[in-house]
């Protein structure tokens, strides 16, 4: 009886513990998540232009799937347009993906990892900040598509498993149909979780001995094209049955555009800029792994041969001692940024023994059902990583391609490590000193997190749209947009039209005003892509009545400023057709040329 009430305290701490944390995490981030100028004005302003009739890709400029555009604007029109509607939304899926990582890894592994594995994702990503722009989270994301994808890989792994145990026809066509959603989202994220799949279906039936069921294959298959076909009928009415083709296919065609994928933005995001200078650190980064399980190692083995409990118990606190003191202290001995650049040699090894065991136990069914999924994980993670294979990281895009990467890595740490270094001593020990250096992770970088929130504090918007932003104090952004969107608010008449350059579509969100253009992001390379002609045309069919011209240092993309360094014929056709009459920096702070936006109007 009691070792049946201990089971179950077990099996509700770790729910509990998760609960715990990511309540905590939710309070200390409330409505910090998105960037004012940066990403996420898209990911609420597309949406509300389909609520108003508007055709992605058609009327709107949408380089990814439409799943994520289509399913916000579908909330909007239930719930009411509003960032709360998707920041509500987003907390149920965060909720939702720590219960299938919670599922995967207990079923694999136990309470304990499992448990361990959600803290990752709720401290480490769920409500993460890390650099100065928001959006780098999975309440706000910079895309929806990716975290909606995610989600629904992490949703295909749970229906893999359940399909390894009772093999049925309804699992497989689960299977196809997540699998169609998830090729709605992006192009990493599907094709990472089709090669998944497929590796998995393939060594599923050879170890089995079977041949593919027909029934299941095209179950999988006429269920993949199910959430696939209304898009394309849907589209069909505004364009050929071929360019509905081109355009749910067209991000897919982008992988080849060598202007995306030689862009400096993206090089510097694979760590390609500099590749031998990122191998060093990748390989400098795996040693220093190599250094913490080698101690762990040796005081797994010297702490059971000491019978003294006292030794015992002075050599505890002495570790714990200098953890904690590294804390207390903020010795920076520790490059936290650059922790995360050894994964991909870590999965390629663990992928390699995965494949070894289960191969190796092909005729045992419940190893398969328990260590198969979790080998897809850590495939999909790899593959995930070929974003960044030079530069992982947790901060910035690493919030979403390095997160299915992190989680792994702590089955690495608990589980693989310490159950190695038991051949010459205590695992539970070395899985101790381990978790001491993951507790630290944790803080610093929780710690970061709470440093840059506590400086978000001004509101920003009204109503369902207010959130914060930097304080005044810190950053001028926040009390310029405000007095902007008074400005339009008084100045503009409903029906009227406004276009902000190069980014900022927020503006346009906020003070609900369409812009008439289908292009509303103006980076370097996406000038590349499309040409100034074409964009100067979209302005003149009918031209806005306002632009908003925002000086914003966009040398990530390569030239740094719009205007003086890229897009010269553009900004030109400005100068030539609008004249500038409102700049809220010099009405705030009395000072002529404080501010980083100017609001243009046509001139008569």
């Amino acid at each position: 009886m009691d070792r049946e009430r201990i089971s179950h305290h077990q099996k509700l701490l770790g729910p509990l513990v998760l609960l715990f944390c990511g309540t905590a995490m939710l309070r200390l981030s409330w409505f910090k998540w998105p960037d004012l100028i940066v990403d996420y004005g898209r990911e609420v302003y597309v949406p509300w232009q389909i609520t108003l009739g508007k055709v992605l890709y058609i009327d709107l400029n949408v380089i990814h799937g439409p799943l994520a555009s289509y399913l916000n604007a579908l909330l909007f029109y239930i719930f009411g347009t509003g960032i709360t509607t998707l920041v509500f939304f987003n907390i149920v899926l965060v909720a939702l993906i720590t219960f299938l990582i919670y599922d995967l890894f207990r079923s694999t592994f136990g309470h304990f990892i499992a448990t361990l594995a959600g803290i990752c994702f709720l401290i480490l990503f769920a409500f993460s900040q890390y650099v100065g722009i928001g959006n780098y989270n999975f309440i706000c994301p910079y895309s929806h598509e990716m975290t909606y994808g995610i989600c629904l890989f992490f949703g295909e792994l749970f229906i893999f498993r359940r399909y390894l145990i009772y093999s049925g026809l309804v699992f497989a066509s689960l299977m196809g149909f997540l699998m169609g959603l998830i090729f709605l989202t992006r192009v990493e994220v599907f094709l990472a979780s089709f090669v998944t799949l497929s590796a998995g279906l393939i060594l599923t039936h050879w170890q089995a001995k079977l041949p593919p069921s027909r029934s299941h294959c095209l179950s999988l298959l006429l269920f993949f094209l199910l959430p696939i076909i209304p898009f394309f009928i849907y589209f069909s009415f505004h364009v050929s049955f071929l360019d509905a083709f081109l355009l749910l296919t067209k991000s897919y065609v982008n992988i080849f555009n060598s202007t995306i994928t030689h862009n400096i933005f993206h090089l510097r995001i694979m760590g390609l800029d500099d590749p031998t200078k990122n191998l060093i650190l990748m390989f400098e980064q795996a040693g220093s792994y190599l250094v913490l399980f080698t101690i762990a190692g040796l005081i797994s083995y010297f702490f059971p041969c000491m019978k003294n409990r006292i030794l015992r118990s002075a050599l505890m606190i002495l570790i714990f001692g200098f953890i904690f003191g590294i804390i207390l202290f903020r010795m920076n001995i520790i490059n936290w940024g650059n922790i995360a650049r050894p994964y991909p040699i870590f999965l390629l090894f663990l992928l390699l023994v995965l494949t070894e065991r289960i191969t190796a136990r092909r005729d045992d069914k419940d190893y398969r059902a328990q260590y198969l999924p979790f080998l897809l994980l850590t495939l999909f993670s790899l593959l995930f990583l070929l974003r960044m294979p030079l530069n992982v990281h947790l901060y910035h895009y690493g919030f979403a391609m390095a997160m299915p990467a992190s989680l792994v890595i702590v089955a690495i740490l608990f589980h693989y490590i310490p159950d190695w270094l038991s051949q010459w001593g205590n695992k539970n020990v070395a899985a101790s000193f381990i978790g001491l250096f993951f507790c630290l992770a944790l803080f610093a970088y929780g710690n970061k997190a709470r440093q840059i929130y506590e400086l978000k504090n001004y509101v920003v918007g009204k109503g369902r749209d207010a959130f914060y932003t930097y304080d005044a104090r810190i950053v001028s952004t926040g009390p310029i947009v405000n007095e902007a969107l008074k400005y339009i608010d008084k100045s503009i008449y409903p029906i009227d039209s406004l276009a902000v350059l190069p980014e900022g579509v927020m503006l346009n969100y906020l003070s609900r005003k369409a812009n008439p253009s289908s292009y509303f992001e103006f980076t370097p390379s996406f000038v590349d892509i499309i040409g100034e002609d074409k964009i100067v045309n979209s302005f003149s069919r009918p031209q806005p009545s306002l632009i908003i011209l925002i000086k914003r240092d966009m040398s990530e993309y390569g030239p740094q400023f719009f205007g003086r360094d890229y897009a010269p014929n553009v900004y030109a056709w400005i100068l030539n057709n609008y004249e500038k009459v409102f700049d809220p920096g010099d009405a705030l702070f009395k000072e002529k040329g404080a501010g980083f936006l100017t609001i243009m109007a046509r001139k008569h």
